[in-house]
């Protein structure tokens, strides 16, 4: 997580939004989570986690990019450093795309 809030801190001003989703957790551990990393970005609650399985979300963490029309482009499942250089010119990609 401390990846994607820098990611998050690092685009914010480009129009890069971040919405995390916790899945079947409940209110209470997710709000003591998201304060104890400073989460800057909203954390959503699918505490029956039909959100997940609408998505087909198989792993955690699941990310998906979503473009600036609203489509899908891209699944990431499992870890990932959001600061390494891949991740960081993939997210540039998305967003110098008008």
């Amino acid at each position: 997580m401390p990846s994607l809030i820098r990611l998050y801190e690092e685009f914010k001003d480009s129009g890069f939004v971040v919405l995390a989703i916790s899945s079947r957790e409940e209110r209470g551990v997710v709000e003591a989570y998201a304060r104890k990393q400073r989460m800057p970005f909203p954390v959503l609650l699918d505490t029956d986690g039909k959100v997940a399985f609408a998505y087909g979300a198989q792993a955690t963490p699941t990310h998906y990019i979503i473009n600036r029309k609203g489509e899908a482009v891209a699944l990431v499942r499992g870890a990932r450093d959001w600061t390494a250089a891949e991740s960081r010119n993939l997210i540039r990609f998305f967003l110098d795309q008008k």
